[in-house]
């Protein structure tokens, strides 16, 4: 059972971020699928493990809170999308078993070999996508229009997979599990890529490394936390030197090819604008505030984020885009589940914190301390862990870092219970939100063709009621939504849900629109006022919306006259942040 453990959990490390495929309406659904798969069979594995009582970690009990905290939202606070609570629940549900799953694995292995198989992972996965973003920062550099960002689809995240690599592979010449040369190989490459992708947050990965290398140099005693800390340090300065030169390589390549250019790494993108993420992090902070006990809901802080940005203070920002996320995971879990589901959070990442300074000496638990921070890094300015590949990777790693639990064991015949129980119905889970998926992915946009879209609607109609995919099918419908007089209670019952927890720009006018139709012009007004200023790129589309009614509706003169309001705010804006100039 050990190699099959070890393979799983090679898979699990590096499979979901390769994989390419990114579809609409949730483009990493294949990488969430997979790790929530590659999950669910090592929880099933720990079946073929002999019979003896297991702790549950402590680190279970942490995920089990958060997932009673959006139980009670569930319950007390009923969301109007079912898959937006169910999923993360899934999820969370599921990092707690693999806890379980993993314990029981290391009473019987011990963690070295599991360990050594999870690093691997890692840095065959970060190598892969190294050869996947060099091409892609070829065409950066040359032409000026592509991105850097591997198989996994964002820059930063590509960033935070890289480090994850970088330090797992640290670890493994440290513990005599790699030869040196190959990480005076690969090491250089996972710097280099770390520099071009461009993520500032990797400026922080190397400073908590610095101070970790640090540490365990001068205050451990034990010789392998110090040829780790050793490592570690190298790989810290391999990431600053990457930063000094990879413009400098970028340069060389213009020179030679004529290429565009564009920024090569972090220390070139340090002063760029960050001033959105400290309007939505004062944002999240008033939700929390106005909500302490459970939070606004799972996935509800993008419409309060969209009601709250006509304040003029917000407003200014002037950023046409829908924050999902308040780009930082702290403030956004005060925000969207309160005390209830933070502070668990919160102690048990405080208890791993301790249970490492206390096992200093231990290899093991630095390893999953300097994985981890880099996750935490991140998620302060980022939310990578709202994404599965991200989170349940994560769990482990916290695990790694602090494997304690009480002293009350779970009988055999529970665990295997638990792990039966979860795996089957993951993997039954897994295997329904595939088959619906792939149901929806063909319906998302519109055909050209009339009859076709009335068949694809009623194949939306009857996956809106499905509790794995309702939102999904819903936001697929919207699509086929027009602001007309016809159908116009159908078309609200569509839009408005969606408004409640993802309100787009197209959605939200075509809504105001048809609000003022039906008589109720307040909602109009707060609709397209919304609109107008979170959206302000799109201040002409507003306007023309119900432009086109007014001859019929003379409501809709007073939906215009916000529109204008709000063209005559940032009108006034552009030109007094001119006349500074």
């Amino acid at each position: 059972m050990l190699r099959v453990f070890q393979l799983l959990l090679f898979l699990f490390a590096c499979a979901p971020f390769l994989i390419p495929f990114r579809w609409a309406p949730n483009p990493v659904f294949p990488s969430e699928l997979a790790a929530f798969v590659g999950g669910a069979a090592l929880v099933l594995a720990a079946l073929g493990l002999p019979r003896a009582r297991t702790a549950t970690p402590w680190l279970s009990w942490m995920w089990l809170a958060l997932v009673a905290a959006l139980g009670l939202q569930l319950w007390l606070q009923p969301p109007p999308f079912l898959a937006l609570l169910l999923i993360p629940m899934a999820y969370m549900g599921m990092a707690a078993l693999m806890l379980l799953a993993l314990a029981r694995a290391r009473d019987v292995f011990g963690w070295a070999p599991l360990l050594t198989a999870l690093a691997w992972g890692l840095v065959a996965g970060a190598a892969v996508s190294v050869c996947i973003g060099l091409p892609q920062a070829w065409v950066k550099f040359t032409s000026g229009r592509a991105t850097v960002f591997g198989a996994i689809g964002q820059a930063n995240m590509y960033g935070h997979y890289l480090a994850w690599g970088l330090g797992a592979l640290a670890w493994l010449v440290s513990q005599g599990r790699a030869p040196r040369i190959v990480f005076w190989l690969v090491a250089p490459w996972l710097a280099l890529l770390l520099a071009w992708c461009g993520s500032r947050s990797v400026l922080m990965y190397a400073g908590a490394w610095l101070v970790f290398g640090g540490a365990m140099l001068w205050r451990t005693r034990d010789i392998e936390v110090r040829r780790f800390g050793r490592q570690l340090l190298y790989a810290v300065a391999l990431i600053v030197v990457a930063q000094v030169l990879a413009p400098l390589l970028v340069d060389l390549i213009n020179a030679l090819v004529g290429g565009r250019g564009g920024k090569a790494s972090a220390l070139e993108r340090i002063a760029s604008n960050g001033g959105r993420r400290l309007v939505e992090w004062q944002k999240a902070w008033q939700a929390f505030v106005a909500h302490p006990g459970l939070g606004v809901g799972w996935s509800a802080y993008p419409a309060h984020s969209v009601a709250l940005q006509i304040e003029p203070r917000f407003a200014q920002a002037m950023e046409s885009r829908l924050f999902t996320h308040s780009h930082n995971s702290l403030l956004n879990l005060l925000a969207e589940t309160g005390l209830a589901g933070t502070l668990p959070v919160l102690a048990g990442i405080a208890a791993a914190a301790v249970g490492v300074w206390r096992r200093r000496d231990n290899t093991v638990a630095w390893f999953g301390a300097v994985l981890v921070t880099v996750s935490l890094l991140h998620s302060l300015v980022e939310y990578p862990l709202w994404y599965a590949h991200f989170l349940l990777p994560f769990a482990v790693l916290l695990f790694v870092a602090w494997d304690g639990a009480p002293r009350w064991r779970l009988p055999d015949w529970g665990v295997r219970t638990l792990c039966v129980a979860g795996g089957a119905f993951a993997l039954a889970l897994a295997t329904v939100g595939l088959q619906t998926y792939l149901l929806i992915y063909p319906l998302v946009q519109p055909a050209k063709n009339a009859a076709l879209n009335v068949q694809r609607i009623a194949q939306l109609e009857k996956l809106r009621r499905h509790p794995l995919v309702d939102f999904y099918a819903t936001f697929a419908l919207s699509n086929y939504v027009v602001a007309t007089e016809s159908d116009v209670p159908w078309k609200l019952a569509v839009l408005d849900p969606l408004n409640a927890v993802r309100p787009y720009p197209a959605q939200l006018g075509r809504a105001a629109v048809m609000h003022a139709m039906q008589g109720d012009v307040a909602r109009g007004r707060v609709l397209v006022r919304q609109a107008a200023y979170a959206y302000p790129a799109s201040l002409a589309w507003f306007r023309g919306e119900p432009d086109k009614f007014q001859d019929r509706y003379p409501a809709m003169h007073e939906l215009v006259a916000e529109v204008d309001a709000a063209s005559a705010y940032f009108a006034q804006l552009k030109a007094e942040r001119a006349a500074r100039k």
